[in-house]
């Protein structure tokens, strides 16, 4: 008779996660100094991004503040200040670029460099840049300089701009058959509920040369 005993499976699975556990220990007791490096990385890390949210969550409520300040102040000097402390201030956030959208109407002399600041914006909204850029063609309309304005009005605008932009390309048209199709272009396009754009639109098409 055999005295040998016989190892059932599940002793056998015991064992061998017994085998595993001290080899794992083993390997932690000899790396402990690497995994302490790594854990302490790691928190370090942890941190850092907590404290970053944290500030930019903080900037981000700081900027809207001004921002809203600015908006609601009456005096245009003070406006114009404060607008210019949050585009420079908080100029990576979606607030500098609202702040140049409104130096655009506050600061004149200086409109199209706000606006070719807004364009180019890394933040700006789609909307924000297509109006930008309407606004800056009828600048350059104004003017004279209809090759800067067509360059403008040859960029994609959302569906909500293509009147005002179909009605610009007709006032820089020298081609009166071209300014008639751009004038029913804009006609055509979907209102923007500009009942003072439709009379100026409807008022040119009625002097169609025949």
């Amino acid at each position: 008779m055999s005295d040998d005993i016989p190892v059932k499976d599940n002793d056998l699975d015991e064992l061998k996660r017994e085998m595993r556990s001290a080899q794992w220990m083993d390997w932690v007791e000899a790396n402990k100094n690497g995994l302490m490096g790594a854990a302490a990385a790691v928190l370090v890390v942890l941190i850092a991004t907590g404290f970053w949210i944290e500030s930019d969550r903080s900037q981000r409520a700081t900027a809207a503040t001004i921002y809203q300040q600015a908006v609601n102040e009456t005096d245009l000097g003070k406006k114009k200040a404060m607008l210019q402390n949050v585009s420079r201030d908080f100029s990576g956030s979606s607030y500098g670029a609202l702040a140049l959208m409104q130096l655009a109407g506050v600061d004149l002399e200086n409109s199209e460099v706000h606006l070719n600041a807004l364009i180019s914006h890394s933040k700006a909204m789609e909307e924000w840049v297509w109006q930008a850029r309407l606004d800056l063609a009828a600048i350059k309309i104004s003017a004279g300089d209809s090759a800067a304005a067509k360059s403008l009005l040859d960029e994609h605008v959302g569906t909500q701009y293509q009147q005002v932009r179909y009605f610009m390309l007709a006032q820089i048209s020298t081609d009166e058959s071209e300014k008639q199709q751009y004038l029913q272009k804009a006609l055509d396009a979907p209102s923007a509920n500009d009942a003072d754009l439709i009379r100026k639109i409807e008022s040119q098409m009625s002097k169609k040369v025949s």
